[in-house]
């Protein structure tokens, strides 16, 4: 049996395909904000019709970073799950 990411079609025999990535990350409050509340961002793969592409959504309280690079670790780490679900 194989399993990998829809990427087009429907499953051939003895195989088994992921329809959707998603995975949430959390983060300290913003030190600014003075609120309590962790902040969330999720990625998720989508499919509008033309094939996969990635969708970020933030929580309540956003997102915050102070430099680009801050998200660079994630994109990382969601694109190896992707990835290891893409050629499996």
């Amino acid at each position: 049996m194989s399993i990998k990411l829809i990427t087009d079609g429907f499953p051939e025999d003895n195989e088994v395909l992921v329809d959707e990535i998603q995975v949430k990350y959390l983060q300290g409050p913003d030190n600014c904000s003075g609120e309590d509340d962790f902040q969330e961002l999720t990625l998720l793969t989508k499919d509008g019709g033309g094939g996969k592409y990635i969708n970020l959504k933030t929580g309540e309280h956003g997102w915050s970073i102070s430099d680009e690079k801050d998200l660079e670790p994630i994109f990382k780490h969601f694109k190896s799950i992707y990835e290891s679900n893409s050629s499996t």
